[in-house]
């Protein structure tokens, strides 16, 4: 889930990218994007949120070809109502795809773009810098720069990310899911917008801020039971089981190299989903008319 980790604490001069902005998977039918089924989940989601991620890790955008990518971000931003923030994301091992993409989604009205490092070769600060600048320096819109050590084998130095921002036009805000929280204060010190890349991160950060009786109250209630089936590196194939049930997928299909979701794995899931839900109504029942 894309969300700033301290928005009240944002200074004024701030510009990076705000709000609920959460990663969302790509729906497949017979191997191919299912843009019905995008259509669907878009209509039921966006009215509860500023916006959201697209092709992302979450959104299996490495198994996907950049003209795949680049239909799967028209489509979306096509069915997306003014007024939302939307960001593209455009990792890829190839600058030049990374380059096509992130104009691509300036001029389809996205609102930022999001890089991580390449993978496979070793990335140095240096190099890493290199690519950026390349980005930076094509688009005019927001460079989310994307802290995800598992996926890239990569490291980031919070006081790097510090240079680069002072170095970069477009560079304002960073998704953060390395669990480093040390990174939050450095990056906000500099100005910077923090993102929280997964929900233990906003759990941990809200302790952090000292409302800690109110962050497990939530996490407890609403979160636990969720990511504790759905388990950190595999949600990709157990949200789309939910969404299948739910009716907004029609299909729970994943790209290799991932599968999909065991009938045991989902039935868990399922579980999950229905404990916070119940949850939710209840407390929704319980809350007095204003």
């Amino acid at each position: 889930m894309n969300q700033p980790t301290s928005p009240m604490a944002a200074p004024a001069a701030r510009v990076g990218l705000h709000g609920l902005l959460p990663v969302i998977p790509t729906p497949f039918l017979a191997g191919r994007a299912d843009e019905d089924s995008l259509r669907r989940f878009l209509d039921y989601f966006l009215p509860w949120l500023d916006g959201y991620t697209v092709l992302g890790s979450t959104g299996e955008a490495p198994s996907l070809s950049t003209a795949e990518r680049m239909r799967i971000a028209e489509v979306a931003m096509s069915h997306t109502p003014p007024g939302k923030t939307v960001v593209v994301g455009v990792s890829h091992t190839s600058v030049d795809d990374s380059l096509a993409l992130a104009r691509h989604a300036q001029s389809i009205g996205a609102r930022g773009v999001l890089c991580a490092a390449p993978y496979y070769f070793i990335t140095s600060a240096p190099g890493m810098l290199r690519y950026l600048r390349a980005l930076d320096e094509a688009i005019d819109i927001e460079l989310v720069l994307y802290d995800n050590p598992v996926a890239t084998g990569f490291q980031l130095a919070a006081d790097t990310v510090c240079e680069w921002a002072a170095l970069l036009s477009n560079l304002h805000t960073v998704k953060l899911t390395d669990h480093d929280l040390a990174k939050i204060d450095t990056w906000h010190d500099a100005g910077l917008t923090v993102l929280a890349g997964d929900d233990p991160i906003a759990f941990r950060y809200l302790l952090r801020a000292g409302d800690v009786e109110s962050a497990y109250e939530v996490f407890a209630a609403r979160v636990l039971p969720l990511i504790h089936v759905f388990g950190i590196g595999d949600e990709i194939a157990t949200s789309k089981a939910v969404l299948k049930d739910m009716g907004l997928f029609a299909s729970a299909e994943v790209l290799p190299p991932l599968v999909e979701a065991s009938p045991a794995r989902s039935e868990l899931v399922r579980l999950g989903y229905r404990v916070a839900i119940g949850r939710a109504h209840a407390e929704q029942s319980h809350t007095p008319e204003s």
